[in-house]
């Protein structure tokens, strides 16, 4: 993106809008727990780890599709594992990932948020520990806030 007179167009990357603050939960936790720690951080995503290591990510969405599937059949809900339903080995960017291929990475594989991967400096195709999320909300902010005519949410 770039402005009128500024020269070529440069590309804006992930690192400049992803969250370097996350939240995450264990492949064993219950999904009653996942709810909880969304509702209570009031967040729609959680990345799903062990040891550090991304092992997936679980939105709200999925969770309570989840959870009032069970319900009607007459399952207990309150022992399902968040490893039982979240999105394994999800999509990723890195924070040089340019937010057009972020965004065409979420709307590709319909998810709502990225994990943020360092790059793993032994194979360009690995990737390293977890620096991050970015979201539908964090692009579309992102996408808003570079317009010529952005003047601040109304108020």
């Amino acid at each position: 993106m770039r402005s009128v007179g500024e020269g070529p167009e440069v590309a804006v990357t992930v690192s400049t809008i992803m969250r370097a603050a996350f939240v995450t939960a264990e492949p064993g936790e219950t999904l009653d727990s996942a709810r909880q720690t969304m509702r209570m951080a009031r967040l729609r995503h959680l990345l799903v780890t062990r040891d550090d290591r991304l092992l997936g990510l679980i939105s709200y969405r999925e969770l309570l599709e989840r959870l009032l599937a069970k319900a009607e059949v007459g399952a207990p809900v309150d022992r399902r594992k968040v490893e039982e339903v979240m999105t394994a080995a999800p999509a990723f960017v890195t924070p040089e990932t340019s937010l057009a291929v972020a965004a065409d990475r979420l709307c590709r594989y319909g998810l709502g948020c990225l994990p943020v991967l360092s790059p793993d400096p032994g194979s360009p195709s690995e990737a390293g520990g977890i620096v991050g999320i970015v979201t539908e909300a964090d692009l579309l902010r992102a996408a808003y806030a570079r317009r010529p005519d952005a003047r601040g949410p109304a108020r």
